[in-house]
């Protein structure tokens, strides 16, 4: 009885050393999975590496930071000669330049890479990685990385293959989302006709049918030798299978451009440097599904299949998206356009008053000038009005004159006058006609009669208030009838003349209100209005003048004096944008439109009327439209080179 006791004991040992066993493998089986699951979710392929990246403290912190990348190749072996630039950057914001901050990596051995970057403030840190391995190839990625936000997120990825794995005909390239296999015959390539055939897969390694294949070999240009396209009329010949021909004019180098496309798989695209002279195909570069090219925003004329930075001006380069080049459109994040300061607004209806400004000058009234002629010949006696600018009041002597013409005429009406049977004596309504006619006074005439003697030097009266402004004589000067001797202009009112543009012209009318500032007299403002529009345009400066007349009794408006007239114009309800959304691109006006979910897309527009804030909208823009109202020369620059808007 005892041994079996004994033995029961021994198998319930044995059964709870077993439970205990199986306990610990599930417990381990459990943590090996869970580092397993957290070293894939921070896996990364780039081109032919295999890419696990750590980061210590997981969220970014203002301070130090490690940065642990391990690297291995297609194989699952440790990259152990590669070299690693890492720079975390802050994008510059307004008058702040962009802040860099640089990783230096070093091998610890095992295809293990560590580094430190110091993050000197709180923010977004855009982290790039650009390795490069001899042996195994080159590799660029850029993370999304901020301290306010733990992990990185990988935004981008690209790769150019090394040459031990492409110079071979029968080598598979990656491209995008495809595995692809290029061959040429002969090899080298002749001048002529030469066979190409490109077999497509997908990274399962199943062929890809129905794709669009297209491939253009192109030799550059060379001094005023046009650059010259040879384009493959590339068909499927079987499954996965696509053959085309082609046809070299001349002996060099005649770099290929292979394009693919699925409506699965997207797009892939390659470049290789092929010349007569070289055999087999060599790779220069391969662009990641989507991505068209590579350029600088602020010098849109640097174009690269890789990412790097800009040899003009060191920015990094942008991407520019496939769909981007085929719709105009760009795409810009809420963080991108917080950054650069867009903001939008809808396109309405509003009251449209344009305020015309022009330069002036103030002018005499040429309906006010009188000029002093007589109608006799004779000589000046005293001159009172002796030196231009003389003030003359009306009815005051200028000058005494002399004339034996003007005595024989007195002498003559005081014979007729003395001899006069009636007052109604023709004779000497005749005489008395004469005198008037020769510009002699009702008053002086009555003192002929009393003094019953010629007046020798008759005084000539003004005939008008104002200013001497031209003077021909002295005293003395011999005179003959019709001579201009003096000309007087009354400057109780003046004219101001101003300029406006030939675009202008329609919109002014006569009787508007005008505003006119004289800066030399502390800004003073008159109103006025709108007298006088010239008939016809300057021809050199292509304007018409406009008059306003002033009244001027206080003499504060001297002639020549300068001015500044706004004519303020009511043009009634317009379909307007703000004066700051429109970009001019030579002859067109474009804004851009905000389609929502990030998209921001040029639109040639046609314009009207305008003024300090707002252009009215001809064509173009239907009214609730959101359009980018600040901000957008920098989306200019972006939209010019992604979406290659030639179209502007």
């Amino acid at each position: 009885m005892k041994q079996l006791t004994t033995k029961a004991q021994l198998i319930a040992l044995i059964i709870i050393s077993v439970t205990i066993f199986i306990l610990i493998l599930s417990f381990l089986s459990s943590l090996t999975s869970s580092n397993s699951n957290s070293d894939e979710s921070n896996t990364h392929y780039a081109g032919p590496f295999k890419l696990q990246i750590k980061l210590d403290p997981v969220q970014a912190k203002v301070g130090n930071n490690e940065l642990t990348i391990f690297i291995y190749d297609k194989n699952n072996q440790p990259v152990t000669d590669a070299q690693i630039k890492a720079v975390a950057e802050m994008p510059a914001m307004g008058t702040m330049p962009a802040m860099p901050a640089p990783a230096t990596m070093e091998h610890n051995g095992a295809g293990e890479y560590q580094g430190i970057f110091e993050i000197l403030m709180a923010g977004a840190w855009p982290l790039s990685l650009d390795i490069s391995s001899s042996s195994t190839g080159n590799a660029q990625l850029e993370f999304d990385l901020s301290t306010s936000r733990a992990g990185l997120r990988l935004s981008t990825a690209t790769s150019s293959m090394s040459s031990s794995d492409i110079n071979s005909n029968d080598k598979i390239i990656e491209a995008g989302l495809y595995r692809v296999e290029v061959n040429i015959e002969p090899n080298p390539p002749v001048v002529g006709k030469n066979k190409l055939t490109i077999l497509v897969k997908d990274k399962s390694g199943q062929t890809v049918a129905g794709a669009k294949v297209r491939a253009v070999a192109q030799m550059p240009a060379m001094g005023s030798m046009s650059a010259m396209n040879a384009p493959a009329n590339i068909s499927e010949t079987a499954s996965g299978i696509y053959s085309g021909t082609l046809e070299l004019a001349m002996k060099g180098e005649w770099p290929l451009a292979v394009d693919i496309e699925s409506e699965n798989l997207g797009h892939g695209d390659l470049i290789f440097d092929l010349a007569t002279s070289r055999k087999s195909l060599e790779l220069a570069t391969v662009t990641p599904d989507g991505i068209s090219h590579y350029t600088c925003s602020m010098h849109p004329s640097v174009k690269s299949t890789t990412p790097g930075t800009c040899p003009i001006c060191a920015m990094n380069l942008v991407s520019v998206t496939k769909k981007e080049m085929s719709s105009g459109s760009i795409s810009m994040d809420a963080r991108r356009r917080q950054l650069i300061g867009v903001t939008t607004g809808k396109v309405k209806y509003k009251e449209l008053v344009q305020t015309i400004r022009a330069a002036g000058r103030v002018n005499y009234n040429e309906t006010q000038l009188t000029d002093i002629t007589l109608k006799y010949d004779g000589w000046i006696g005293k001159l009172n009005a002796n030196y231009t600018g003389t003030p003359v009041t009306k009815n005051v002597s200028l000058f005494t004159v002399y004339s034996p013409e003007l005595l024989s005429a007195q002498q003559e009406y005081l014979e007729i006058l003395h001899r006069r049977k009636g007052k109604q004596d023709s004779l000497l309504r005749a005489a008395r006609q004469r005198l008037i006619l020769w510009d002699i006074s009702a008053p002086q005439i009555k003192q002929l009669e009393k003094r019953n003697l010629p007046i020798e030097y008759l005084p000539i009266m003004s005939p008008t208030n104002g200013i001497v402004i031209e003077k021909t004589i002295v005293s003395g000067s011999a005179v003959k009838a019709g001579q201009k001797l003096l000309r007087i202009a009354d400057l109780s009112s003046v004219w101001v003349e101003g300029e406006i543009y030939e675009y202008e012209i329609p919109l002014v009318k006569d009787g508007m209100a005008v505003r006119v500032v004289f800066p030399e007299l502390s800004d003073k403002t008159i109103s006025g209005n709108v007298s006088y529009i010239s008939p016809y345009l300057e021809g050199d400066s292509r304007t018409a003048t406009v008059r306003v007349e002033l009244d001027n009794s206080d003499g504060d408006l001297k002639p020549e004096m300068y001015a500044h007239l706004h004519i303020k114009v009511n043009l009634g309800k317009r379909l307007v944008v703000p004066e700051a959304a429109v970009l001019y691109a030579g002859n067109s006006r474009v804004v851009f439109l905000d389609l929502g979910n990030g998209q921001l897309k040029p639109r040639k527009i046609k314009t009207g009327l305008r003024n300090a804030d707002d252009i009215e909208v001809l064509d173009g823009l239907d009214f609730g439209d959101i359009i980018v109202t600040s901000g957008n020369f920098l989306i200019a620059a972006e939209s010019k080179l992604k979406a290659g808007i030639d179209q502007w």
